[in-house]
């Protein structure tokens, strides 16, 4: 009998100077992930995303950055292109 393990989502905070929202996730997804759901829910293009005061980037999984259950993920939000 062969099982398969799947992985489980965790709940991260994504939050700005002036909003912040709760998004479940995978470790193994990619930072791009989280960004298209923040665009989704803020309209913007520009944007940057730190964890632990670490500028995550887009190519790399969340669990790189060590994100799990809880985790706060801090935005910053541009008009324009830094």
């Amino acid at each position: 009998m062969i099982t398969i393990a799947t992985e489980q989502k965790v709940i991260v905070k994504v939050e700005s100077p002036t909003s912040e929202f709760l998004v479940e996730i995978k470790g193994s997804d990619k930072v791009e992930e989280l960004i298209k759901i923040v665009k989704k829910a803020w309209g913007s293009d520009y944007m940057l995303l730190r964890h632990n005061s670490v500028e995550m980037k887009v190519d790399e999984s969340l669990s790189k950055y060590d994100v799990k259950d809880g985790s706060i993920i801090r935005v910053n939000v541009f008009a324009e292109a830094p």
